[in-house]
């Protein structure tokens, strides 16, 4: 683990999580009394893929990094919770989603697209990538960030291009 990340879950693993309507606030690992097993399950809930109703065990590395970085803007003034626009996904909600990689960490609960109102997509793209074990995507315009467990690699998509106007 990053010694930065170590030492801010160093006595507690803690994540506000919204989505929709939705909202989980669950400290999943302490020092003392080690993983919360029910507090871990609510995360992997409010993580579940909500167009099949699956829930999935979520990778507790892609957590990690998600509750670094929760912690490092909690130490900056920044309490907000982490938007989740996407957790874990099925293989076909996977490939009916509109760019997803066909071999996507989705599919195996260990990613999730995120943003956190009143933080940039940059700043948040930034400190994933500084803080997490994985794969950091930013997406131009979309209004989220990708964060995973996967490999170490750090990708920008600039959206499709927009067609030319006519006479040009």
């Amino acid at each position: 683990m990053d010694p930065r990340l170590a030492e801010l879950l160093r006595e507690k693993r803690t994540l506000w999580v919204r989505r929709g309507d939705e909202e989980v606030r669950a400290t999943y690992w302490t020092a003392n009394a080690g993983r919360n097993q029910d507090e871990y399950l609510r995360l992997c809930w409010i993580m579940r893929d909500l167009r099949a109703d699956r829930v999935f065990a979520m990778n507790r590395v892609l957590l990690d990094t998600l509750a670094g970085v929760q912690a490092w803007l909690a130490r900056s003034g920044i309490q907000a919770p982490i938007e989740l626009h996407s957790g874990y996904r099925t293989r076909k909600t996977n490939n009916s989603t509109e760019g997803a990689a066909r071999d996507s960490r989705h599919v195996v609960g260990q990613a999730a697209d995120i943003s956190v109102p009143g933080v940039s997509s940059v700043k948040l793209a930034g400190l994933a990538s500084v803080l997490g074990r994985g794969g950091t995507g930013f997406y131009v315009g979309r209004g989220f960030v990708h964060v995973d467990s996967g490999d170490e690699r750090i990708w920008l998509d600039q959206g499709k291009p927009k067609p030319a106007s006519p006479g040009m």
